[in-house]
């Protein structure tokens, strides 16, 4: 029980060393992307992470020695994996973020558990938390990560940079016929990717139609049988656990001989992490699948 105790009481006195410093320091008063209102200190030297996209984000903008922070999960670029870690996305450790004395908390709503957010938003800890749900909206989001870290000339470069790549692919996919995918994330049972997920919207904007699009449900479970009405043109597999999964998923559709996928050889592995995070990096698995659904289409440089 006492050390329960010392432990409570060393958060909240971290904590309210913390405040203080942000009551020496100047600072802003922000509003995030779900409306709150968050104050922070210009410039922020000392900032944790709470998903893989916002790490990769950051890292993108140049911020890497002001990381100080990560979950679990940030293994993107190469150098993150040496970052302190703080626990995992879903469940962070409270007392070790407090540790690091962080001045700016930057979490996303769409996997950080809002009570996670609460709880350090009651000891003083500046969380600022992102909110994108498609490539318009994590374009958008580099832009606010910019603006809260005090990086926003190098932000408006990246993400001009980012528009350049999708007109590009936009340009010469605009009159070429769209070919039937379906995207594959689970084998047992055959999970798909249906309407308002980040996925079908990357795979829509690489020139592609999404035979789980008109899905009520987020991500749909298949049958062998409605896979095979689905008709699809080309099947994309998105390993959870790398090429073993990727060649245990092939051998299910070999079995299915009458999809014009599997008759023309059409079944693609593409980088679960690429496609699936919210970060500067979903340029890149539009590209990677424009190149699959329009062979001879130029990648921007």
């Amino acid at each position: 029980m006492a050390k329960l105790i010392n432990k409570i009481f060393l958060i909240f006195f971290i904590a309210a060393f913390v405040i203080l410093s942000f009551s020496l320091s100047s600072a802003r008063e922000l509003s995030d992307e779900i409306g709150r209102k968050v104050i922070v200190i210009q410039n922020p030297g000392r900032i944790i992470s709470l998903a893989p996209g916002i790490t990769e984000t950051l890292y993108a903008l140049g911020l890497a020695d002001k990381i100080v922070g990560v979950t679990t999960f940030c293994d993107w670029p190469q150098a993150a994996r040496k970052k302190e870690r703080v626990g995992g996305f879903t469940n962070p450790s409270i007392e070790k973020i407090v540790s690091l004395k962080p001045d700016l908390i930057l979490a996303t709503a769409d996997g950080n558990r809002k009570e996670t957010v609460l709880q350090l938003e009651r000891l003083g800890l500046p969380v600022y938390v992102i909110n994108p749900a498609d490539t318009e909206g994590i374009l958008k989001s580099i832009l606010r990560v910019g603006e809260v870290t005090d990086e926003t000339p190098a932000a408006k470069s990246l993400v001009a940079a980012l528009r350049k790549r999708l007109n590009s692919i936009d340009a010469q996919i605009k009159d070429k016929k769209k070919p039937r995918v379906f995207f594959q994330i689970g084998l047992e049972p055959v999970i798909s990717v249906g309407a308002g997920t980040l996925i079908n919207e990357a795979m829509e904007r690489a020139g592609a139609v999404n035979v789980a699009g008109q899905s009520v449900a987020r991500y749909p479970r298949y049958s062998a049988e409605g896979i095979a009405a689905s008709q699809p043109d080309i099947i994309l597999i998105a390993p959870m656990s790398g090429d073993k999964e990727f060649k245990a998923g092939k051998t299910f559709w070999n079995k299915l001989s009458m999809v014009p996928a599997v008759k023309n050889g059409r079944i693609y592995s593409v980088d679960t992490d690429l496609i699936g995070r919210a970060s500067p990096r979903i340029i890149d698995a539009i590209e990677q699948m424009a190149l699959i659904f329009h062979p001879g289409i130029k990648i921007a440089k």
